[in-house]
């Protein structure tokens, strides 16, 4: 195994035996201009990258670069295939047209934000990514996880949760993570953002490791300092969504001089590149667009010798035929995820237990706030249960589980899809795993909490209101306060696809808010106008509080003792006809209720599915 011989290796080495020379991939681009409405009532556009052409080369370390607005950002959502629509102009891989599809096979997009899974060790993320990326054996999986971690300086690190790595470490983190699969172009948004010195300086140098093995590596940068501007290899300088330079760092100065700006001495030359976008000197940014052709002018590019050079080709024309066959049967024998359906719902429930297992404050909260609102809900109501006397009180209790149920579980899981949006982003453009696997096994994670939850507290109420002792009574009601929760559960799941944390914490109570109101508790189904019973009939809340009123006081149970002088309500059958729900079928109720469920899944699915698209494709 490499970690036992951590101590001798060369990280260098270890990087070097994952080059994939003959699969560079050069990225060409021409004429590329991106629109976006300037409002949602205007068809009116703006255009934020105006006729842009360049090329990206295996063996150069790109940095986009640009003032804040300039469209570097949107270039690189452009190139990585994050933004599809709205776009018009050439991209080409290797001579051809990229095809998106089969591009993201290959490529890594690595976000500004790390995005990491804080509740995971580095070891832990690593086995996820390697069981999801790669289509290796677990003794396989490990060697190759020790290789990379220790080419990327977090070998000491590997048992370490990625909530406490320093800035740097989750960084690499983030890099090792996309490179398992070693994809031949990588693309950075940001790399630096938020790193000191030393730590951003060692963030490039591993950058720099990668190139030099073949890859492609593209990131966007704001202003670099010194050091780390000469570390590139390529700069490419966006303004006002045109290009103003393209080209080694060592040619900027020369470049700027030929268009009749000279550096002064000892100024950084990016520094004095973004005074003259920004017209501190007045405006030139069209003089030196024109000078630079909008990208298309390569007099100022590096001389080095290339894998792949758009003037001076190192591969002969036969070469990059068989380059690109050979690209075309790996892709077509490749598929989409690494991982079947099913590898892909195991290791994602995997990783939910882990994080189900440490994150004790919501877990072990949210099943200990069930255990202590049951106990105070049996003292209140302290056996009621058979009393005749007590009927009305108890139709209250009843309500009152539901109620709580629903809304536990609405709220539980309503924040659970926005917090963990970005890291599902990343991870499902990055093909880990697809959608639908991810959906469901959030979904099964949280069932098995909210079954817990729901145990405890209906176990407690039931027997501490003293309701009639019957196992099947108790069973049929715990199963309705169940099926009750996983309406919520899903009601919350839809309410979270589609608004942000925020809004949803405001918004999502009103939202069923309706359903309250017509569950039969404030005013019954048949005191109502016929015209509008059929509102009641969509109230979910109506369902299940129907239900575990069956089952209370339904199916043939015997006179209730009475400790008041007089009790209406003794026989049970009577308080159903009072309420107008003597007929009501408990496992029509049910299905209806499993039916509502499976709806709400599917739209809060199709929201996500929306949501994620729109991020994606159309940030």
């Amino acid at each position: 195994m490499m970690r036992s011989s951590k101590g001798t290796c060369d990280p260098q080495q270890l990087l070097a035996d994952n080059a994939l020379p003959d699969r560079s991939l050069y990225l060409l681009f021409e004429d590329v201009s991106y629109s976006v409405r300037k409002g949602i009532l205007t068809n009116e556009k703006k255009k934020l990258l105006k006729d842009l052409s360049g090329d990206f080369r295996p063996g150069e370390l790109t940095a986009i670069m640009g003032l804040s607005g300039a469209g570097k950002s949107t270039l690189m959502d452009i190139l990585a295939g994050f933004t599809t629509n709205s776009i018009t102009g050439k991209i080409m891989i290797n001579g051809q047209e990229r095809n998106i599809s089969e591009f993201r096979k290959l490529s890594a997009y690595i976000m500004q934000d790390d995005n990491l899974q804080p509740l995971l060790t580095v070891q832990e993320a690593m086995l996820i990514a390697a069981d999801l990326k790669l289509g290796l054996n677990r003794r396989e999986n490990s060697q190759k996880i020790d290789e990379l971690l220790i080419a990327m300086g977090l070998d000491e690190s590997r048992h370490t949760l990625t909530k406490e790595l320093s800035g740097g470490q989750r960084k690499r983190l983030a890099i090792a993570l996309e490179l398992i699969n070693n994809p031949p172009i990588m693309f950075l948004d940001e790399p630096t953002s938020g790193l000191d010195s030393t730590s951003s300086k060692q963030c490039i140098s591993l950058l720099k490791q990668l190139v030099q093995e073949g890859r492609t590596i593209i990131c966007t940068i704001h202003q670099p300092n010194a050091i780390l501007f000469n570390m590139l290899d390529h700069l490419y300088v966006i303004a006002d969504g045109n290009c103003v330079y393209t080209g080694s760092t060592q040619n900027l100065i020369p470049y700027l001089d030929s268009v009749g700006f000279n550096c002064p001495i000892h100024y950084h030359p990016a520094d004095f590149l973004m005074e003259i976008c920004n017209g501190d000197y007045g405006s030139h940014v069209s003089k030196l667009v024109e000078s630079i052709g909008n990208g298309r002018n390569e007099e100022w590019r590096s001389t080095q010798s290339l894998y792949l050079n758009k003037n001076k080709e190192t591969l002969t024309s036969q070469q990059i035929t068989e380059r690109l066959y050979s690209f075309e049967t790996e892709l077509i024998h490749t598929p989409d995820y690494i991982a079947n359906f099913w590898k892909q719902f195991r290791v994602l429930i995997k990783r939910n237990a882990i994080k189900l297992f440490r994150d004790k404050v919501f877990t072990l909260l949210r099943i200990v706030m069930h255990f202590v609102v049951g106990l105070m809900v049996g003292i209140l109501y302290f056996r009621i249960g058979q009393d005749a006397a007590y009927v009305l009180d108890n139709f209250n209790l009843l309500y009152f589980n539901i109620m709580f149920l629903v809304f536990t579980a609405f709220s539980a899981t309503m924040i659970a899809i926005p917090l963990e949006l970005q890291v599902l982003k990343r991870e499902h453009f990055n093909r880990w795993y697809k959608l639908r696997s991810y959906y469901l096994a959030n979904k099964l994670t949280d069932i098995l909490i909210q079954l817990i939850a729901t145990f405890i507290y209906t176990i407690i109420v039931y027997y501490m209101s003293n309701q009639l002792p019957e196992s099947r009574r108790f069973v049929l009601f715990m199963f309705m306060c169940f099926i009750a929760s996983l309406v919520g559960q899903a009601a919350g799941l839809l309410i979270g696809c589609i608004l942000k944390v925020q809004d949803g914490v405001v918004f999502g109570p009103f939202a069923i808010m309706p359903f309250v109101i017509l569950s039969g508790f404030f005013i019954h189904v048949k005191d109502v106008h016929q015209y509008f019973h059929w509102l009641f009939d969509t109230s979910f809340f109506k369902y299940a509080f129907e239900g575990v009123l069956i089952v209370t006081y339904g199916y043939d149970r015997a006179k209730l003792k009475c400790s008041a002088d007089y009790c209406h309500f003794a026989v049970p059958r009577r308080f159903l006809i009072e309420l107008g729900i003597e007929d009501v079928n408990y496992w029509l109720n049910v299905i209806i209720l499993i039916s509502m469920c499976i709806i709400l899944d599917i739209v809060a699915y199709i929201s996500l599915n929306i949501r994620i698209k729109k991020r994606i494709y159309l940030s």
